[in-house]
């Protein structure tokens, strides 16, 4: 993929349209140009460029000049990167508050596997369980792009709270990081998490998680669609009510106990399922071809 298609993807998902994001990128590999010109590179019927032209230089993206014929001028790439960044973080914060003001509480598990389709909404998931973690938390780490400083925030909060820390990984840098963060963590490996940290088929296991023995994620990684950003999506349950959770949770549960430094009591989370009068339904959330949002019902079978 070009650097122009990447800029232009990026700032479609920035909230740019395709016509406005190919004439920006167009306009700034020249250094000013006619409508006639920005058609030329963008690709784009001439006819259009002069409305997107408008919108752009609305956003402040793009410096008109009005002669015969107009002439136009991109923002410099630190002025249209400030921009473009206080308009979405204004997007955020306005999406922050109407969402708390209608989000309802949630005073029960749904007893769902749930499908996330993108890398940060896995983060965000991996982050609230991390939050919501009372008493354990078993993370297998396969990547160490997976691991970054939020992550690590959230493991370092929860380890002063009490909560113990189980981190399963192979990986140098994985481990420097763990160690960097001060985090009080008891660190493993396994032959399949070391044979899993050598597959570099796509796609591949990224993470695993377990939180207080019932809540389970597990993620996947394909290939990259945008540079350096882990294309990851995951599956999650918040219980053990179903197949997937439960054959997750025995999978963590023997890595740890693969590894001699570490014991791990599995009862608990027995007796915890096989009380549970809500454990198994065949009306569960369903999705027949997959996720289509962030953080989506998916098959419970």
């Amino acid at each position: 993929m070009s650097d122009a298609q990447t800029a232009v993807d990026a700032l479609e998902s920035l909230g740019l349209t395709p016509y406005e994001a190919r004439c920006f990128v167009a306009l700034s590999q020249l250094s000013h140009g006619t409508a006639r010109e920005v058609a030329r590179v963008a690709d784009v019927p001439r006819s259009r460029v002069y409305e997107t032209m408008e919108r752009l230089g609305e956003r402040g993206l793009v410096e008109i000049q009005h002669a015969e014929p107009l002439i136009y001028r991109s923002a410099s790439v630190e002025t249209a990167v400030s921009i473009l960044s206080t308009q979405y973080e204004t997007y955020v914060e306005t999406v922050d508050q109407a969402l708390r003001q209608l989000q309802p509480a949630r005073t029960e598990a749904e007893r769902a596997v749930w499908a996330i389709n993108t890398h940060d909404g896995v983060t965000g998931r991996v982050v609230d369980l991390i939050r919501e973690s009372t008493d354990e938390i078993v993370l297998i780490v396969l990547d160490d792009r997976l691991i970054d400083a939020q992550l690590l925030g959230e493991l370092t909060a929860a380890d002063d709270d009490g909560v113990t820390v189980y981190i399963g990984a192979v990986a140098d840098g994985i481990r420097t990081r763990i160690d960097e963060a001060d985090i009080e963590a008891t660190l493993f490996t396994t032959d399949l998490v070391e044979w899993l940290s050598a597959t570099a088929d796509s796609p591949r296991l990224g993470r695993l998680l377990m939180v207080d023995r019932e809540p389970v994620l597990v993620s996947a990684l394909h290939a990259e669609r945008l540079p350096s950003i882990p294309n990851e999506t995951a599956v999650w349950s918040d219980g053990l009510n179903h197949g997937f959770a439960t054959f997750a949770e025995r999978v963590l549960t023997y890595e740890l106990e693969a590894d001699s430094d570490v014991t791990f009591d599995v009862s608990a989370s027995d007796d915890e399922a096989a009380s549970d009068d809500g454990a198994t339904s065949d009306d569960e959330p369903t999705s027949d071809d997959g996720a289509t949002s962030d953080d989506e019902p998916t098959s419970s079978d």
